[in-house]
């Protein structure tokens, strides 16, 4: 089915919810990184026709309009720089109408945002990007939102995370690529996803003793931490229907603990009853990670942190990517530890609050 198909263009619940993480997302990074450099920049990777078929919002003018609330709420940002990015020729058509009509409504809500629409793939773009800016671009996120799993290039990504101050937003489509993962039509494809050659041997030789669904996103997220090198990656489970069965997931992946921390708390509110991962119109059990309880929590931390002095801070950052708990749970199971006299707490607040910096 042709990229540009109405059926690719149907809004589904959960395109809303990867979209509100998006702008969630991008709202706190953008004051985050606006504070400290005068350009950043958003690229969007595979930015489709920009509007649907029912007439919601595309990851474009959600970005769009993110950058223009945010530039007219706080004074320092300069300036913000989009770059919408699509190789389907009646898809770009689309986008770039939709895009300038939008613009030119209301010219004034877009100043000091630089607008760039390319009709080309996203490999070739990076590809550009890296060689002709380098270790000089801008801090940037780039959203790689693909609706399968060709054109995405594990060394592309790689080169990208090597830059200071990149983050990837990527929609990881494991249920395409568990179906194709025998085919030789599709060998190629999957091989060049992870980087890596001989990809269902190498599930069989290091991830038998994990679900096939759960074993090629282990893989994917070892390749971009042994491969690529990148701190702290987070994934959210997407499951479009009934079944519950994983459509895709949203791996966040960045070297800053506090783009962790963010994308945490954002991911943990966007889940079904509270959950990492929108699991589709009927909420269900199965999730890749969820929290049974501050009890738990509690026992992680003792285990972890035993004989340790660690602030606040460092305790978030430290364990980011080991539980589905957020700042609010750690702070009510620090609080239980030391009244049940297992940790002692220095530089509470006037009331009894856990600061970043408490130790």
């Amino acid at each position: 089915m042709s990229d540009d198909a109405i059926e690719k263009w149907v809004y589904r619940e959960h395109t809303k919810v990867k979209h509100e993480i998006l702008s969630k997302y991008l709202s706190g990074w953008i004051r985050i990184l606006g504070r400290w450099y005068p350009r950043i920049c958003y690229f969007d990777c595979f930015a489709g026709r920009g509007i649907y078929e029912g007439g919601e919002k595309g990851s474009p003018l959600i970005a769009l309009e993110t950058a223009s609330r945010l530039k007219k709420q706080f004074s320092y940002l300069k300036e913000i720089v989009c770059t919408f990015i699509e190789k389907n020729p009646s898809n770009f058509e689309n986008l770039k109408n939709t895009i300038d009509e939008t613009i030119k409504a209301n010219p004034e809500e877009y100043e000091g945002i630089k607008v760039r629409s390319i009709n080309n793939e996203f490999a070739n773009v990076a590809k550009e990007v890296i060689e002709r800016v380098g270790k000089k671009l801008a801090p940037s996120f780039f959203f790689i939102d693909p609706f399968g799993f060709k054109g995405v290039p594990f060394q592309i990504i790689k080169d990208l995370l090597a830059i200071r101050r990149v983050e990837v937003f990527i929609t990881f489509m494991v249920r395409d690529v568990l179906r194709f993962l025998e085919s030789s039509k599709h060998r190629i494809s999957i091989e060049e996803l992870y980087g890596v050659e001989r990809v269902s041997e190498l599930l069989s030789e290091n991830y038998s003793h994990l679900p096939r669904e759960q074993a090629l996103l282990k893989l994917y997220r070892d390749r971009l931490h042994l491969d690529a090198r990148v701190s702290y990656t987070l994934p959210f489970k997407v499951s479009a229907d009934e079944r519950l069965q994983t459509t895709y997931y949203l791996i966040h992946a960045t070297n800053h603990p506090k783009g962790c921390e963010l994308m945490k708390e954002i991911m943990y509110r966007a889940g079904t009853t509270g959950r990492f991962g929108y699991l589709g119109p009927a909420e269900g059990q199965l999730t890749l990670m969820q929290c049974d309880g501050i009890s738990e929590l509690k026992g992680f931390l003792l285990s972890k942190f035993k004989g340790r002095t660690l602030s606040f801070r460092d305790i978030i950052y430290e364990s980011c990517m080991d539980t589905a708990f957020i700042k609010s749970h750690y702070r009510e199971a620090i609080r239980e530890l030391e009244g049940e006299g297992k940790i002692s707490i220095k530089g509470k607040g006037p009331r009894g609050g856990i600061s970043d910096n408490a130790l």
